[in-house]
């Protein structure tokens, strides 16, 4: 547990453990212990959001390994009635910061407009990506007109009852 924003020492601590299990070739402990790292999972006593800007997502390093990190994201999105007992849930602000990061942005982003635009998804996993993609583009180079416009292009994407943006 963490005492305040700027206390590193949950992070280096799973952060060391994801080196550790990597070294020992015990893949499910790091990448459970690498995705706390990413998605913050942390308890604090005091967490301001000054701090947060600081705290590296460390996706390029599952790029590296040649993790099909696309999938793995988008699937820590979703949300359904019946996980196993070990699946991660992301947290949607830090997996869309992180996919901001990553080397396949054309992928991500198309992966991004056909699940928000999947009829054959449900309405509730449809929005919490259409979330995340509002997080992914926030931590894009442009300005606001540019964050407006793409998540506009995102929105139009959802069935007329589910927009929730009004202009």
């Amino acid at each position: 547990m963490g005492m305040c924003s700027m206390d590193t020492a949950p992070r280096r601590h799973a952060a060391d453990i994801a080196r550790l299990s990597a070294e020992t070739v015990n893949w499910d402990v790091f990448l459970r212990a690498h995705l706390d790292v990413m998605n913050d999972r942390f308890h604090r006593l005091v967490d301001a959001s000054y701090a947060w800007k600081h705290r590296s997502t460390y996706l390029r390093e599952l790029e590296e390994l040649q993790i099909n990190v696309p999938d793995l994201m988008f699937g820590i999105c979703l949300r359904v009635d019946n996980p196993s007992k070990n699946h991660y849930f992301g947290s949607l602000d830090r997996v869309g910061r992180a996919l901001s990061e990553t080397q396949q942005p054309e992928l991500v982003e198309v992966r991004f407009m056909e699940m928000i635009a999947d009829e054959a998804l449900d309405d509730f996993n449809r929005l919490l990506l259409y979330f995340a993609y509002t997080h992914y583009c926030y931590h894009q180079e442009g300005n606001e007109e540019d964050f407006k416009a793409r998540t506009d292009v995102a929105m139009e994407l959802l069935p007329a009852y589910l927009r929730i943006r009004q202009d």
